[in-house]
């Protein structure tokens, strides 16, 4: 594996988060994956480990991790499990509050959040609205100092345990510029869990749709500038994709590692996997990918870090990599035979993990356009 020439503190935030995940994460992963039981524990102690809100500043409580180390991260979790990264991962919305919030919305949120003390979530998927976001129906009315919400959020990442949900709504007109996020705690009037949604993987990390019938929160609790929500959601996707590549990177390198141990250890006709040619190849080929997927993950990250805004980038960083973590994943599951379609072995729990990031964050088709655009100048 290439080092990138990360330096000392970025290594050790890596070797960190490896042992980690060796730790504490491997042997209970498949437990959570099959029961879809939230990993608590877990959690409680990667927030003793300053895991939880890496990317929150220092001085809310968090370690202020950069880009390129919170990939280093991501990859790291999910080299051994991503449905566990996501169970984990509690900060959503911090990013926008850090950059738009109040100073008290910044003191309750991330430190909350950082210490363990708050579960967020980030609500802005619809029924009826996934990629165009700008087209969300919950609404929120003004009424004296109060809003008033009215809508339905779906596949809501920690939905069922969430202590608040960033959720955008309809502030002003039809369109981009007429949404607003707000801050929402799950235990006011009107706010309700609808219903739990099952899926095909990161089944530790549990999934709800949320229903807001009349639901009353302060004025105080709008973050940033009324009508401007989507915008300020925008100013964080390259963040979210160059992570979203990252804990797809993570996958690929695990199926990778995975397939080379069992390919030396598996003998079919006398012989180990690994002298025959046709394994071979597909294990030169599934590294190759994983090589090249590093590569622009990292490029991505320390644009991010440089102060750059890698449109173009970071949605060819998300593209490529959430696809080739399915044909790796795939590859793997195949060089496994039929011990890789039994749950007995870590690459099924990869493969079924993969499809997400090829649709989570703006779907691959998504990425497609926006890389048209940028190179067509439309």
């Amino acid at each position: 594996m290439v080092d990138f020439g990360f330096s000392e503190e970025e290594r050790a935030i890596r070797q960190t988060a490896r042992e980690f995940a060796e730790n504490e994460i491997a042997p209970v992963a498949r437990h959570h994956e099959e029961t879809g039981q939230w990993p608590r524990e877990v959690w409680e102690k990667a927030v003793d480990t300053g895991l939880v809100g890496g990317g929150i500043p220092v001085e809310y409580g968090g370690a202020g991790l950069s880009q390129v180390e919170m990939c280093l991260f991501m990859e790291e979790i999910s080299r051994v499990d991503a449905g566990m990264l996501a169970a984990i991962g509690t900060e959503f919305g911090t990013r926008m509050i850090e950059k738009f919030g109040t100073e008290a919305q910044k003191e309750w949120i991330l430190r909350g959040v950082a210490e363990g003390e708050l579960i967020g979530a980030l609500g802005n998927t619809e029924p009826s609205h996934g990629s165009d976001a700008a087209s969300i129906e919950t609404t929120a009315r003004k009424e004296g100092d109060e809003y008033v919400i009215d809508g339905v959020k779906t596949f809501i990442t920690h939905g069922t345990i969430a202590d608040y949900v960033l959720t955008t709504c309809r502030t002003g007109d039809e369109g981009h510029g007429g949404i607003s996020a707000v801050i929402v705690e799950t235990d006011r009037d009107g706010f309700e869990v609808e219903s739990e949604i099952h899926k095909l993987g990161w089944n530790a990390s549990e999934t709800a749709q949320l229903r807001y019938d009349g639901v009353r929160v302060p004025e105080e609790n709008l973050v940033g500038t009324e009508n401007a929500g989507f915008y300020q959601l925008m100013e964080f996707f390259e963040e979210e994709r160059v992570g979203i590549a990252a804990q797809a990177l993570g996958i690929a390198q695990g199926c990778l590692e995975e397939t080379v141990d069992y390919v030396g250890e598996r003998e079919q006709f006398d012989r180990e996997l690994r002298e025959f040619q046709a394994v071979q190849h597909t294990v030169a080929d599934m590294a190759t990918k994983v090589e090249l997927a590093r590569r622009i993950v990292y490029d991505a990250a320390q644009r991010v870090d440089d102060g750059e805004k890698p449109t173009k980038l970071a949605s060819m960083a998300k593209l490529y990599v959430s696809e080739i973590a399915e044909e790796v994943a795939s590859d793997a599951i195949q060089l496994h035979g039929g011990n890789g379609y039994t749950t007995d072995y870590p690459v099924s729990r990869h493969y079924k993990h993969t499809k997400i990031y090829q649709i989570g964050e703006g779907a691959s088709e998504i990425q497609r356009n926006i890389i048209a655009k940028e190179l067509l100048d439309l």
